[in-house]
């Protein structure tokens, strides 16, 4: 029995010279992407229109794109829509999401120069830290965002001990009428400006910690910080607060719990000192979403529910705590096994005929979205 062993063990490494390979000389690739194909279709029921139902179309394609060089990285997003709406013109749009180089200069420090989309803050369906950010869409929070052209330099650093990583961002954002045209118009009111913000973030106790600076050379100062911390492991809370130096200031308050049997729920709080209150709201013309003082969001997902495989169910509701109107959306999930998504989902505005969702155009709609993931 040992001379076999023997035997087999000398054969086995004569074979492994003659195959043995340095796994050192594989290499990645150089590159990475990514992206989806999307389609969406909204059955509609007006609420005072020649028509009594209206449909609308939206496709969407994403492009996601790395390569990478020695200690350089160029990165580009890019985005193309379709929108149709019954009797109205047909619109379309290809925005550049982002379009950056990244140089990591050694270990700790790294220069980006480009668009990119910054995603800072711990809120699911708001963010009022987001200084240099496109507000989110609370009804697809997930949804891809168009960055803003920047100048950041970062540093990192890990540490061993109660502080666990630190790290600082600096970043620039210029606005005129020709770069960063949305934030020119809208924050520093079409006046040329140089804007800088500070984040430092800070991983103490195992709680996630951002501070934020923001200054601008025509607009008011901000000041912003959020936090992320997991009670447990299936139990996180977050929140956030920001603070425009001698004017408004809004925060939120979130949750986020995993049961045994994977039900997701998330809920969120925001309040925002210079939204308009129930009186406000009612002589309001504009139907412009979330112009309400304070919102509640909750949604619950159930993942295959009945064991059935790749299936889900989901309720959301939101609710303005002003006027106490509000949306229901129910729906379901489906993932095909060809990276298809299926998402159908009946959504319906509710509240008096003077609330914000009781005015709104729209009083349900049936949505479907199918994307294909690559």
């Amino acid at each position: 029995m040992t001379k076999l062993l023997i035997i087999s063990l000398l054969t086995a490494s004569l074979v492994g010279d003659e195959y043995d390979f340095d796994m050192s000389v594989v290499e990645p690739d150089p590159y990475e992407y990514s992206g989806y194909l999307r389609i969406d279709n909204k059955f509609q029921k007006l609420r005072q229109d020649i028509d009594e139902y209206q449909n609308y179309f939206h496709s969407e394609a994403l492009f996601d794109f790395s390569y990478f060089y020695e200690e350089l990285t160029f990165h580009t997003s890019l985005m193309a829509t379709y929108d149709y709406i019954d009797k109205k013109p047909k619109e379309s749009d290809l925005p550049i999401n982002e379009l950056y180089l990244e140089a990591k200069l050694n270990t700790n420090h790294t220069l980006l120069t480009g668009k990119e989309s910054l995603k800072w803050g711990k809120g699911y369906y708001f963010n009022p830290v987001a200084f240099f950010d496109r507000p989110k869409d609370p009804a697809q929070p997930t949804k891809s965002r168009e960055g803003f052209t920047i100048l950041k330099y970062n540093y990192n650093k890990s540490f061993a001990g109660d502080l666990k990583n630190l790290s600082f961002d600096f970043v620039y954002l210029p606005s005129t009428k020709d770069i960063n045209k949305d934030y020119y118009k809208l924050i520093t009111e079409s006046e040329d400006a140089h804007n800088i913000a500070m984040r430092l973030y800070l991983l103490l106790y195992d709680t996630d910690i951002d501070i934020i600076y923001n200054y601008s050379s025509v607009a008011n100062e901000k000041i912003g910080v959020d936090f992320s911390k997991n009670l447990q492991v299936n139990f996180e809370v977050h929140g956030e607060f920001a603070k425009v130096i001698n004017e408004e200031y809004s925060y939120l308050l979130g949750l986020r719990y995993l049961s045994d049997f994977e039900l997701t729920l998330i809920s969120e709080y925001r309040f925002n000192s210079k939204g308009l209150d129930k009186e406000e709201i009612e002589t309001s013309p504009s139907i412009f979403p979330f112009i309400a003082k304070d919102y509640l969001i909750t949604s619950l997902w159930q993942k295959e529910p009945l064991d059935i495989l790749y299936f889900s169910i989901y309720y959301k509701y939101t609710t303005n705590i002003q006027d106490y109107s509000g949306q229901n959306k129910f729906g379901v999930n489906y993932s095909f096994k060809n990276n298809i998504d299926a998402d159908l989902s009946y959504n319906k505005n509710s509240g008096g005929t003077l609330s914000e969702f009781g005015k709104k155009p729209v009083s349900d709609f049936i949505w479907l979205q199918m994307t294909w993931k690559y």
